[in-house]
């Protein structure tokens, strides 16, 4: 996929802090509720809803921050900024569909509030409208205004600033990380670009769309037009079975979005789920931010495997002394269908003197990739390699 040529979005616009206001949502733990600016839709102004919360410090000390983006049908998830201002980060979760959060019976519901940008219908169902009436673009464009927010924070060191994001959220992160270079770290959870090359609901609604209106897509609002332009380090988050997401589209995100970047890497789980809260528990996504903005232990960092005469190798890099106790292949003998393959695991021989791991690939074998595991339980993966 060409670079578009132009970018929708005013970043010089973006870059400005919006304005804010008050929310009465109530909220525990010393986190904050509010509105703020959104882009106008439809010649009206729009406000988007957020939970922010700064975490304790000392002697007025900068700390680093997140931004967190929430899947379809999520919302602004107080625990989730929570969890990351346990860990020292300052964290903001915006909800990108005009909607507040509601916990008055306990399980986080979602209410509309008076003031929202388009709502999220279906896939790019909202492809043929100008383009600043597409979800997507004020989708992207909230969370760069968030960004923005947290940079203006007293607090806050704006050179320490990551995003995740979830499903939906992991394609919002995909395409801002190629959009916003101001950011530290980018950590896509499931979603991702390429989406036009799925074997599932993804793919097919690109040829129901028609040609023009995907190549629209594809120029303008899918993550694929801009991840050669990611300049920031990005740990992407999946597993083998994820109904919506799968393994080539996702290893190619990765590929196409590494543009050298030493500290990249991929980690796919055989087993997690598809959930919010199964979204942010992979122990690797808080690791990785640490070791960028925290001076925390490297994840491991793996090269390309490599194959001759049905031996593979892969050389590992442990600069931090985070040695690996653990490798395997998964393979698939069919991958005409992404989204129904079945993969195989073998254990692989780990050369510590050489800094590589060794296996002599299946016959069957028509894809591969190799997870290694280090001694704090972090795992790490290969691109996939299709035969």
């Amino acid at each position: 996929m060409d670079r578009p040529l132009i970018s929708p979005w005013n970043l010089q616009q973006l870059h400005r802090s919006p304005r804010i206001y008050p929310s009465d949502v109530k909220t525990a733990n010393g986190i904050h509720s509010i509105f703020y600016e959104g882009l106008p839709f439809k010649g009206k102004e729009t406000r988007v809803f957020a939970h922010y919360g700064l975490p304790e410090v000392t002697d007025n000390e900068k700390v680093p921050a997140i931004v967190l983006v929430h899947g379809g049908g999520g919302t602004a998830y107080e625990e989730w900024v929570n969890l990351w201002m346990k860990r020292g980060y300052a964290a903001i979760a915006m909800d990108l569909e005009g909607n507040v959060p509601d916990k008055s019976e306990g399980e986080t519901k979602r209410l509309g509030h008076t003031m929202p940008g388009p709502p999220r219908e279906g896939i790019f169902l909202d492809c043929d409208l100008p383009i600043d009436d597409q979800w997507m673009y004020h989708a992207v464009a909230n969370v760069i205004l968030a960004h923005t927010l947290l940079r203006g924070m007293p607090l806050v060191d704006p050179k320490r600033i990551g995003i995740t994001g979830i499903s939906w959220g992991g394609i919002v992160t995909s395409l801002v990380a190629g959009i916003d270079n101001r950011f530290a770290f980018g950590i896509p959870v499931y979603g991702c670009g390429y989406l036009y090359e799925a074997h599932n609901q993804w793919g097919q609604r690109f040829v129901d769309m028609g040609e023009a209106s995907a190549e629209s897509v594809k120029r303008l609002t899918e993550p694929s037009a801009y991840l050669s332009r990611v300049a920031m380090p990005m740990l992407w988050v999946n597993w083998l079975y994820d109904p919506h997401f799968g393994m080539n589209i996702f290893s190619k995100s990765y590929a196409c979005a590494k543009n050298g970047i030493e500290r990249s890497g991929m980690c796919i789980y055989p087993r997690l789920g598809h959930s919010h809260p199964l979204g942010w528990k992979p122990a690797e996504i808080y690791a990785f931010a640490d070791s960028i903005v925290l001076g925390g232990e490297s994840l491991l960092r793996l090269g390309e495997p490599s194959e001759n005469d049905g031996n593979v190798w892969v050389a590992y890099d442990s600069a931090d002394g985070n040695d690996p106790v653990q490798a395997e292949i998964f393979y698939t003998g069919n991958c005409d269908n992404w989204q129904q393959c079945e993969w195989i695991t073998a254990d692989c021989s780990l050369d510590r003197s050489d800094k590589r791991v060794y296996i002599r690939l299946p016959q069957e074998a028509k894809a591969y990739f190799i997870n290694v595991r280090d001694s704090h339980g972090s795992t790490v993966s290969t691109s996939v390699v299709v035969r």
